[in-house]
């Protein structure tokens, strides 16, 4: 999930993908806009000025999207027109820009820059971003899939190519590094056209009235429907929201697309008058082939092989599959060489529930389990259904994700998504989930790797191409952060620069951190001295914790990649062998010695 804060040092007068008001930062001039993934738009929805920049794709389904509680209360009748999030505040401030097309922005009198718009491989409408002006240039990539096959392409983009000779780098290249680690399972992935090899080998293998159900929870998956309606040779349902907003990106009349397949309410008539082409539309939506209109993949016919619509929105096939008939097909990050561990889709890199979304229990640690099951025992007196909701809830904690998928109705409650349970009413919904689960057959499935966001070692294929001065992370968990994860340490070796501005601000936070415990210690350790001096102990061994001592962690810095490329390989005892001396110690260690030649 992107946690990028919308602050381009080289370009302090624009702000991208992040909307919210910062005080300490003047007013943007301009704000740019990489895709609708739902953690890219904080802050869009009060935005009041200035123009917002993106891609064609991007601004249509923008003026679109809708919360899930308000499209499912207008789906049911509940609410007697939509409620969109966007449409009011973006009509007028989405300016659509065409993609690999250089284009001048003013953002005062005499103050321009130079943007370009590039496919980041990521999902329908997303574009990376080339900022150029006043002698520097940027490289924003939102999220992306830095695949061979588009780093290749990316190299011999007219507008691209110049930033790969040696006279000529990018100051910054701002980096999705949602898998930006050296350790598995994220060094390598299966290419996108493998997983979807894959899945088309599965699907062959069951018989020609097979239905199957796309889960697709988030955009980003548009070229497998592709793939799969031709392979199958059938359409694909969509929900009357997602034909609505898929619908949106043809430039096709109503009537057109109506006779397409998709029973849309209206025709998009400000990408007809524009004149701006989505690349994607024609082979998703239909398109004009002489004097008859060509169907595209997607439909809002039900009698079809395959849906991807949204469960509980009516469609007779999904919703009503009481004999588990239809195969399930579920996207994963990747599958692990020799060991065949499935890494999941779990929201990794945002846009969690954009398109769809799944009532999740978080089970917590083994401590909450225990609790919660303490509590439920006092209300539920059947102990072969207490011991079963206790194994329920022990198998999702081992399952590494620590999450139960509840299958409920949230329109029956409250509309707001976040609403809590009671226990009483959680404790009936996991009873009903396990009777459900042992009553009702459970569907098949089919699992393929699909990755919408880069390994690591493609990050490295991505940077090397450019080699730019500096890397600045997009996705970064500063509670779990450690010089391991900086961008000197991952990347400093494909980069023309010796400096990482994001590196530097996170040692100050880590070494901050480190004082912190060190000053708590000093606290247990003085309470101790004192409760060992009123006991009458001999302390006189017992040195005083130092509570400001050098941690070295600076030379993560300055040493040669190398150098910290060592710890890769490292036992945990090694590794602590190199910590900061704990308090009491005579003296402080470095965590990476310098080499003799340094």
């Amino acid at each position: 999930m992107s946690t990028f804060k919308g602050i381009v040092a080289e370009f302090p007068q624009i702000r991208i993908d992040y909307f919210r008001q910062q005080p300490e930062h003047k007013a943007p001039l301009a704000c740019f806009l990489s895709h609708v993934h739902s953690d890219h738009l904080a802050g869009l929805e009060s935005l009041r000025a200035p123009f917002v920049y993106c891609s064609t794709a991007t601004r249509e389904i923008l003026l679109r999207l809708e919360k899930f509680h308000y499209r499912i209360n207008f789906a049911q009748k509940k609410l007697e027109s939509r409620t969109v999030a966007y449409d009011r505040s973006m009509r007028k401030l989405a300016k659509p820009l065409p993609l690999d097309t250089p284009t001048s922005i003013e953002l005062a009198p005499g103050n321009n820059i130079q943007v370009t718009l590039i496919d980041p491989n990521h999902c329908i409408g997303a574009v990376m971003f080339l900022i150029e002006g006043d002698g520097k240039a940027i490289l924003y990539t939102g999220d992306i899939r830095a695949e061979s096959w588009w780093v290749n392409s990316l190299v011999q983009n007219p507008v691209l190519l110049p930033y790969t000779l040696d006279s000529r780098r990018l100051d910054c290249m701002y980096l999705d590094t949602t898998f930006a680690t050296k350790s598995r399972p994220y060094r390598e992935f299966q290419s996108k056209a493998e997983g979807i090899r894959e899945l088309l080998e599965e699907v062959a293998k069951y018989p020609d009235d097979t239905i199957f159900y796309f889960h697709s929870w988030t955009f980003g998956y548009e070229n497998v429907w592709i793939a799969l309606s031709n392979f199958l040779r059938s359409r694909i349902h969509l929900d009357p929201y997602r034909t609505r907003l898929y619908g949106s990106l043809s430039n096709l009349d109503k009537n057109s697309l109506r006779e397409a397949g998709l029973k849309v309410q209206s025709e998009n008539k400000f990408l007809r008058e524009s004149r701006l082409d989505v690349r994607e539309a024609p082979a998703l939506c239909g398109f004009w082939n002489g004097n008859r209109i060509q169907p595209g993949c997607l439909t809002s016919q039900q009698d079809v092989r395959i849906h991807s619509c949204e469960r509980g929105m009516g469609c007779p096939v999904i919703d009503h599959d009481k004999d588990a008939r239809v195969v399930h097909i579920i996207p994963i990050i990747t599958r692990v060489k020799d060991t065949n561990v499935e890494i999941a889709e779990l929201g990794a890199g945002g846009g969690k529930g954009d398109l769809d979304q799944k009532e999740e229990l978080e089970t917590g640690s083994a401590l909450h389990i225990e609790k919660f099951m303490d509590l439920c025992a006092k209300s539920i007196k059947d102990e072969e259904l207490l011991l079963k909701m206790s194994n329920l809830l022990q198998e999702a904690l081992k399952g590494g994700n620590g999450t139960i998928d509840l299958d409920m109705d949230l329109a029956t409650g409250s509309q707001d998504k976040e609403a809590e349970l009671s226990l009483e009413n959680l404790a009936s919904v996991l009873s009903s989930h396990i009777t459900k689960s042992q009553e009702v057959p459970m569907n098949k499935t089919i699992r393929f790797p699909y990755s919408r966001h880069s390994s690591f070692s493609e990050l490295c294929e991505l940077v090397e191409a450019f080699k730019p001065k500096d890397v600045f992370p997009c996705t970064v968990d500063e509670k779990k952060w450690d010089p391991e994860l900086s961008m000197r340490y991952l990347f400093g070796n494909f980069c023309s620069g010796d400096t990482f501005r994001h590196d530097i601000e996170m040692m100050r936070i880590y070494e901050a951190g480190l004082e912190q415990e060190s000053l708590e210690r000093c606290v247990q350790d003085e309470t101790q001295y004192d409760t060992q001096s009123s006991d009458g102990l001999d302390i006189e061994g017992i040195s005083a914790p130092l509570v400001e001592q050098e941690t070295g962690f600076a030379n993560y810095l300055t040493a040669p990649v190398d150098a910290l490329d060592r710890r890769q390989n490292m036992s945990p005892e090694s590794k602590a062998a190199e910590e900061p001396a704990p308090p009491g110690a005579d003296h402080a260690t470095t965590l990476i010695a310098a080499p003799e030649n340094a």
